[in-house]
């Protein structure tokens, strides 16, 4: 990833200015031995010379750095604060980058800087946050398991419980069934016995009427467990729509978190982890139906200087309109990803270098022609862009550092232009 200004270009441009330094009091000596014209010119007596200049003795033993109000030193605390913050930005999701921005923005305060602990602590908090964030969602989800697993051991214990109640009524079953059959036989024994008639319908009608009781007492106690287990499977049937209920919202939630997890907050875009895994497909796409692909990486030319003219706010309305602009300009079927910082990636399917080259040029100057304006100024903004074609030994690291490679020379070249990793190869034919 190539940014403009960045920590290397800043000291190869304070390399340049010490060369400069040193060429110059060089062709200062060599001028000054020419007039005293007393020994012959030669390496040693040019550098007992230099050590005499105090404009590179001091440059030698103290390396210009940048200072603050107070003459303090604050340019490698501002790096390695930097850099923490775009190691953190890389493996937090989206939605925290707007955190990240502010704590950027506090720190062109110099005074945070003067307590290392104070620009420390606070990229610890939006860590703790993030971190808390995921234990909270992990929290709901072990509830919502513990939940569920009462639910089923309450379950189980009802199902025992009608197993139970089956068995009781079985043997209630064959319990009044003997007891019919008993007084059946007793009323058998009645009018075998050769009683007179008269004792005899006296009989019957009292084993009659016993087993009208026992039949009756029967149908009370089939009503009282078929109420019972109306009631249980009622509260069961509630059980079960609130399980699903929360099962309902949970599965929600968690494709809310997934799709956020996949997808750039600011832009609305695919993001780096989502671009992870569309490039393997797309791998997988070109190896097995042996389909043209190429790999178009975009990034905003001068995008701090934007940031330290207009303000981050400013920063990022220019990534969401460039990201709009992409999606209209590109094929639906076209993978749009933020890669991460300005620098967007495009997988475009069915496509060859050289129609690659078509599309980016038509996206440079759709881009070019383009209106960026803030409170009715105007602000220039231009991509340059690099494009690799993919190659069937190729894997997700390599397509991504050709087209890096000519996203470079690009930036070399004077930004808002295209090179492929063709014209890196010619580039470099022409250096060797």
């Amino acid at each position: 990833m190539h940014h403009d200004n960045s920590p290397a270009d800043t000291e190869m441009s304070r390399l340049e200015k010490k060369i400069y330094v040193i060429a110059d009091e060089v062709l200062d000596i060599l001028k000054q031995l020419s007039r005293e014209n007393k020994r012959q010119l030669n390496a040693r007596l040019i550098a007992e010379k230099m050590f005499t200049k105090d404009t590179v003795k001091q440059m030698l033993t103290h390396p210009a750095r940048e200072k603050c109000r107070d003459g303090k030193d604050f340019s490698p605390l501002r790096t390695i604060a930097d850099g923490v913050l775009d190691k953190l930005s890389e493996l937090l999701p989206s939605f925290m980058n707007e955190k990240f921005r502010d704590l950027k923005d506090r720190f062109d305060d110099d005074s945070i800087l003067e307590d290392s602990t104070v620009w420390l602590n606070a990229s610890i908090r939006i860590v703790r946050k993030y971190i808390d964030s995921i234990s909270n969602k992990n929290k709901e989800l072990e509830l919502f398991i513990q939940q569920t697993i009462e639910y089923l051991s309450e379950t189980e214990q009802r199902l025992m419980g009608e197993l139970s109640a089956r068995h009781e009524k079985f043997n209630e079953d064959r319990a009044f069934e003997k007891d019919i059959s008993e007084h059946m036989s007793m009323i058998e024994q009645d009018f075998s016995s050769g009683a007179d008639i008269s004792d005899i319908r006296k009989a019957v009608l009292d084993k009659i009427e016993n087993i009208n009781r026992s039949i009756e007492k029967k149908r009370e106690q089939d009503m009282l467990r078929l109420r019972e287990t109306e009631r249980t499977l009622q509260e069961m049937g509630r059980r079960i729509s609130d399980i699903k209920k929360e099962a309902d919202e949970l599965k929600k939630r968690a494709e809310e978190i997934e799709n956020e997890s996949f997808h750039d907050k600011l832009t609305g875009l695919k993001n780096r982890k989502a671009y992870d895994e569309e490039i393997v497909k797309a791998l997988a796409g070109m190896q097995r139906y042996n389909v043209p692909y190429s790999l178009m990486i975009c990034d905003i030319d001068h995008f701090k200087k934007i940031n330290d003219t207009y303000g981050h706010k400013v920063g990022d309305l220019t990534l969401r309109k460039l990201a709009a602009l992409l999606k209209e300009r590109l094929r639906t079927n076209d993978f749009i990803a933020r890669y991460g910082g300005e620098e967007f990636a495009v997988i475009l399917s069915h496509t060859t270098l050289k129609d690659a080259v078509k599309v980016a040029e038509n996206v440079r100057s759709f881009i070019n022609d383009s209106l960026f304006s803030y409170k009715n100024r105007k602000i220039p903004v231009t991509v340059s862009i690099g494009i690799s074609s993919f190659r069937r030994d190729d894997d997700g690291t390599t397509i991504f550092e050709r087209a890096d490679e000519a996203l470079y020379l690009a930036k070399e070249s004077g930004r808002n232009t295209v090179k492929t990793e063709e014209d890196v190869i010619s580039r470099q034919s022409i250096l060797n």
